[in-house]
């Protein structure tokens, strides 16, 4: 039985003065900046497959998986170098979303 995401991690804020821990953050927001921009430049190819199902993007490349846990998976196994896989949930349904405010 696959077991529940959790939701209650902890956030920790600390000062960092490692430079080299530095660096390799950059190199992780940069391969997240450039998988995220081919999301969004593929986005028309990949949703008509995807709906109803989490996206993966690593090294640039898209895999459709059923479960977040399947996503993160292909990602760490088919491009263990890329430090800044991007995952995204890609709604069933096609149309706008209205949202009302009873206040």
């Amino acid at each position: 039985m696959e077991q529940p995401i959790r939701h209650d991690s902890k956030i920790v804020i600390e000062e960092v003065n490692d430079l080299e821990g530095s660096k390799r953050s950059r190199v992780r927001i940069e391969q997240f900046r450039r998988n995220s921009d081919w999301l969004q430049s593929h986005w028309g190819d990949v949703v008509p497959r995807a709906r109803g199902k989490f996206v993966a993007v690593a090294g640039e490349e898209a895999y459709i998986a059923e479960t977040p846990r399947d996503a993160w998976a292909w990602a760490a196994a088919q491009h263990p170098e890329d430090q800044g896989p991007v995952v995204q949930y890609v709604r069933p349904g096609q149309g706008p979303r209205i949202y009302a405010d009873r206040g």
